[in-house]
Order: C-alpha cells, then structure tokens, then sequence
C-alpha cells in the first residue's frame, strides 16, 4: 500500500483504543431473527472501477427482497480505506458493516472491532452454498470464529503481452522464476518504450510481491502457526524480483493499479502480476493480445507450487447498532444470485459459491479459469495475524521502494516485514 507517513503514525495508536471503542466482538452479532423491515444500514466499500454500480444494484433488490435499506459509503480508494475505518471505529461512527481485504482483519479481530458470526453463520440456509476453501480465509486459525462472509475471491497470476512475446521470439511464457528474468532481457527494448515487468512498487504493490515469492517457495507459516516468512526461500525469490526493476518501466517504483494496466496496454510493459479485477478492462483494451498465465515458481511444476489468493468479505461491525440487518446483508451478499451479479462486474470475481463457480459462463473464462488452475494447487493468503495489518500497510512499501533505489538491501525487506507479521510493529 502507499506509505502515508501522517496516517500510518496515527494508526497504531489508534487501533490501541479500538477494543474499548467499538464493542466487543465475542458478544456476537445479535439475535438471529426478528422483523428488521425498515432499518437503515450504513455499509462501507471500496472498488477499483468508479463507474460500477453492481453494489447500488444488489442494494436496492435486497431492500426489495427485506425491507432493509443500505446506505452505501464508497467514497474512499482502497489505499487509505483502512485508515478511515480505523479512525472511524475510534470516533464511534464507523458503518454496519464493511468490506475489507483479508490483510485489515487480523488487527481487527485481535482489538475486537468485529462481530463474531460463527453461530448465526453455520445456522445460514446458504452456508453449505459456499465453496468450503473460502472459509478459512474468514476463520481465525486459533479460536476458529468466523470474523467475515467470503464475497469477492481472488487469484493472482501473470498477464502479458502475447504479440509483443511473439515480436521478440518468446514461444512460450516462462514457468521458473529464473527463465522468467532471462525472458524479461529479451523483452526489454525502453528504445521502442518497450519495457519487459512492471512490479508494481506502489500501492498494494505487496500482494504482487508476496504472490512472487510464495510461487518461489516462500512460506507465511507453518503448520503450527509459526512465523516462518525469514527464510532462504523468501530472500531468494525476492532477490530475482528486484533484479526485474532493470527491466522495469521508468516509474514503477511508484506504480499503483492504474498505471501497470496502462502500461500493458500502451505496451510500455510487457507483463504484470494481478488478479481476475484487471481481466475486463484489459479484455476490452487488448482482446486477444494479452495472454494470461501462472506465476513463475521455484520448480516450474504447478503440482510442487503454492500460488496466493486474496478475498475481500464482508464483516459487521462489533458496535453496529443493527448487527441483524447488517448480517442479513453481508450474507445476501454471498447468495447465489448476488455472486454471478458481483463475478460479472466491469471488475470481475470468482464466484464464491459452487453453483456460480459450475457456471459455463465462468469455467470457459480463460482468466477465471487460470485463477481456478492456480486453486486447485497448494494456495495460501497473507495470514489472518494481527501483524498483518503492520507488514501490508506499513513495512513493506517503505523498504521495498528503498531496496529498489539502492537504500536499503533486499534481505532488509524480509527480515522486516516478518518481524511486523510476529509483533504487529
């Protein structure tokens, strides 16, 4: 994420108070029942297309379908849409309800700003809908409370310029990390404006970074919940990244989700790393053009690789005043109905539940369908840890851009940011 030097000293200090602020979590999230008809819910949200209006939509049929309006907030970018919460939970004005990354939770659940769901979600009709691997991404690993209701899920892969490979002789995309620089050199042409890997060093540049280096073979945890991110595998992946900002475009230390896409398109980059939320607009710009693969791992064997997925779910606030009608909302958001509405979005998702997922219309997606080839493997997440939070939003840009220019080594990065997913610091 970008660094915001103000808001991110504050941050901590705030989060300090959360706990005392917004309601305890463990209380639960309210009857499970009762006629809510005519209750005004405030719901948060970010999206990445300003223009999309799928969540005004889903609103107004739930309050069709209920009685209960949504009062939708979704003025605030995905960067500084945590900060914004945090300050809100603070002030005792935060939403109902809210959508958040799956890297905002940890903190979240450790200062007890969210409701615990786990019993009036196990009793939902639709809780046998959900795919069961999405929800461990909502499930603290210890207590195993659900915290969240999965909604919008995410794989990340490769997407690349496919004439650009074929003007330059490359057959094939690259399945090591260490074929994947050699093909970059071939790519690089910056006489033509022609750059190979935009690595994203600027906002949530670290989802693109982690999903690198967990292909590579670096691990967030062990199997007894462990920190175990400071290892030889990580530091080695992460080395081979920063040797692409050779081949980069000028500016990509900086780059946020708008300027790789632009990039890919103009062709000032030849490939990128993100998910299905860049497939439409990229389908649009480039047709048949672009192309889109697994990330370069260790082995080159999808069979011994660990690829990285991303959800953002739905929470109801621990000091919602309306936690029945929040939940309400946050659970139609998980109907069927609702997924095949929010998976063809000018965004775009993997259904969260098993009938959308079976739909033809996403199974012959071809980027729905590498994002599911990338599932069926061994798949992780940045962990449900209260550190999290710290290493996502905090450590990692600062370190990472100064690696780059030469300020800081690249063993810096690793030490740092698994120390922030151990103390939160």
């Amino acid at each position: 994420m970008k660094f915001r030097k103000g808001a991110l000293a504050v941050a901590p200090v705030l989060i300090a108070t959360l706990a005392a602020c917004s309601g305890a979590s463990d209380a639960g999230s309210g009857s499970s029942g009762g006629d809510v008809k005519g209750t005004t819910i405030n719901y948060w949200y970010w999206k990445d297309d300003t223009t999309d209006q799928t969540m005004n939509q889903l609103a107004a049929k739930f309050e069709a379908q209920t009685g209960i309006k949504v009062k939708i907030d979704d003025s605030v970018a995905q960067p500084k849409f945590y900060d914004k919460l945090v300050n809100a939970v603070a002030a005792g004005n935060a939403p109902d309800a809210t959508q958040l990354d799956t890297n905002m939770m940890g903190k979240l659940i450790n200062s007890h700003v969210l409701a615990d769901l786990t019993s009036e979600t196990k009793s939902w009709k639709g809780y046998d809908s959900v795919l069961p691997t999405m929800w461990p991404y909502v499930t603290d690993s210890k207590t195993k409370k659900i915290y969240a209701v999965p909604n919008k899920f995410l794989m990340f892969y490769a997407y690349y310029r496919k004439d650009i490979f074929a003007a330059d002789g490359v057959t094939s995309f690259p399945k090591t990390q260490a074929e994947f620089l050699d093909t970059l050199k071939k790519l690089y042409k910056p006489k033509k404006n022609q750059y190979a890997f935009d690595f994203r060093g600027g906002p949530n540049g670290q989802d693109q970074w982690a999903a690198f280096l967990v292909a590579g073979g670096a691990k967030f945890l062990d199997d007894q919940g462990n920190v175990v991110f400071d290892s030889p595998e990580a530091r080695k992946s992460n080395d081979i990244y920063l040797k692409t900002a050779q081949y980069a475009p000028p500016g990509a230390v900086n780059d946020g989700f708008a300027q790789i896409i632009a990039n890919l398109q103009s062709g000032a980059a030849s490939v990128i790393i993100n998910h299905l939320g860049a497939a439409k607009t990229l389908d649009k710009a480039l047709g048949n053009k672009v192309g889109v693969a697994l990330i370069p791992s260790a082995t080159g064997d999808p069979a011994q690789t660990t690829y990285m997925g991303t959800m953002n779910a739905e929470a109801v606030l621990g000091a919602s005043k309306h936690k029945e009608a929040a939940r309400q909302w946050v659970q139609f958001l998980a109907s069927n109905d609702a997924q095949v509405a929010i998976a063809k979005s000018t965004n775009g998702y993997v259904p969260v539940t098993k009938e959308a997922a079976a739909l033809p219309e996403f199974t012959q997606n071809p980027n729905i369908a590498i994002s599911l080839e990338a599932a069926k493997h061994s798949v992780t997440s940045w962990p449900l840890l209260p550190g999290t939070t710290a290493a996502t939003t905090k450590t990692w840009q600062p370190l990472f851009q100064g690696a780059v220019q030469g300020k800081n080594t690249g063993d810096q990065v690793i030490t740092a940011v698994a120390e922030s997913l151990k103390t939160g610091r």
